[in-house]
């Protein structure tokens, strides 16, 4: 065992993408030193004393049930909390635990007393400082891949000896990247705008996220696609960055905030009916923030669309098995969304692989915890696996995509690992 209509616009003001964002990891880092993370130790107190120490939460924490230590459940965490807020514990005493939470939130769904967990872990986290080393990748991962170099890097690193050095001398940590990286990783590049072939029924956002902009380009480019097949203009600010999710969970809140800042100010001024995101990680994160129109997940918004005659969906006689992450699951309640629009397509076999626990992704946290990410993610192909005649595994999340994929590499490698987006665009082409 082991010890989360139409609209006329001004056109935007031209900058360069590296202009832009070497600018912005300045901005963000001075941000972060200049404005401590403000916690509130009484409103922390107040909630975690919320906390009955029932035990219901237990058989619900992928933590618990891998290393059945109290010190990995829900309510043992609250606990280190108390004592750590109490000051009876020091951070070091404490933070043993309290990293190997997934934020999962599963104990948040369970919990019958409705303590807030996310809030006390993210907020127990801003009361300390993270390591440098933690806050440089951080920074790394949220804010290389909107610059115009990156694309140009990553096929250096692709094709190139660099590689190779790199997994020899770079350390285990770089090594386990590097293997998460999709075969044909590159960074997605997209236009400004794009429009339908008929008159626009409306005009959306489209959010691609960091990690996505490599992960999940096939999943953007089909939204696109099905979003114009239905009459929608997709619009794709060249100005947004990072959701801020890494940061928030890791006790930079104020840093979170002023990513935030960005987003509003990317999605404000281009006459959207919505915002859409395809990353349920992000997702969770973008919908705590105030955009002024609604923000909606892919799938979510494609099931409460008209669908015009046109976009008639074409049999896809393939078995897909459809893992739902937790972010969907427990922080956004969007379960059975994906479902629901998968089950259009005629001829699908759809096996929804509920019995999955958190797969182990969790942001960073299957860089900054590889042992527990390692084990929980086994114990999800173990449930994958007696399903041996998938050809996809759907999932609504970058992390999960990429951290699953990276496994089933090694044992199924057959099985392609998709955002049911595709499946849906596969299906309006009938090139399955």
């Amino acid at each position: 065992m082991l010890g989360r209509s139409n609209h006329k616009h001004a056109p935007a003001a031209v900058i360069s993408s590296d202009q832009r964002y070497n600018s912005l990891t300045y901005y963000i880092w001075r941000q972060a030193k200049e404005f401590p993370n403000p916690v509130n130790h009484t409103e922390l107190l107040h909630e975690a004393d919320r906390c009955v120490k029932c035990g219901i939460c237990l058989p619900h924490c992928p933590t618990y049930k891998l290393t059945l230590d109290e010190g990995d459940s829900p309510r043992g965490r609250i606990s280190l909390i108390q004592a750590l807020a109490n000051g009876h514990l020091s951070d070091a005493e404490t933070h043993y635990h309290l990293d190997r939470c997934l934020s999962c939130l599963a104990c948040e769904s369970a919990c019958p007393s409705g303590v807030n967990y996310g809030y006390l872990i993210d907020g127990t986290r801003a009361l300390g400082k993270p390591g440098w080393k933690k806050r440089l990748i951080h920074r790394f991962i949220s804010v290389q891949p909107y610059r115009n170099s990156s694309r140009l890097l990553l096929k250096l690193y692709r094709f190139s000896g660099l590689r190779h050095l790199l997994r020899l001398f770079g350390g285990k940590q770089l090594r386990r990247l590097d293997d998460l990286l999709p075969r044909a990783a590159e960074i997605g590049l997209w236009r400004k705008q794009y429009l339908p072939a008929t008159e626009p029924r409306g005009r959306v956002g489209l959010f691609t996220g960091c990690v996505g902009r490599i992960s999940d380009r096939k999943g953007l480019d089909a939204s696109i696609k099905v979003l114009n097949c239905l009459g929608y203009e997709v619009v794709v600010p060249l100005n947004q960055g990072c959701c801020g999710a890494l940061q928030q969970h890791a006790g930079e809140p104020e840093t979170a905030k002023r990513m935030t800042a960005i987003n509003q100010t990317a999605f404000s001024s281009d006459g959207l009916d919505a915002i859409l995101y395809i990353a349920s990680g992000c997702g969770a994160q973008l919908v705590k923030q105030s955009f002024g129109i609604p923000v909606f997940e892919i799938t979510q918004f494609l099931n409460q669309c008209h669908w015009p005659d046109e976009a008639r969906l074409n049999a896809l006689p393939q078995t897909v098995g459809l893992h739902t992450p937790c972010t969907l699951k427990h922080q956004l309640k969007l379960a059975d969304e994906p479902k629901r629009l998968l089950s259009r397509i005629p001829e699908i076999d759809l096996i929804s692989l509920d019995e999955i626990d958190c797969c182990g992704a969790a942001g960073s946290y299957l860089l900054e915890q590889p042992l527990m990410a390692d084990n929980l993610r086994q114990k999800a192909l173990d449930k994958i696996l007696p399903h041996n005649n998938l050809a996809f595994l759907a999932t609504s999340n970058s992390g999960c995509a990429l951290h699953l994929a990276s496994g089933m590499r090694k044992i199924a490698a057959n099985v392609q690992t998709v955002h049911p987006i595709e499946l849906v665009a596969m299906s309006l082409d009938g090139t399955a």
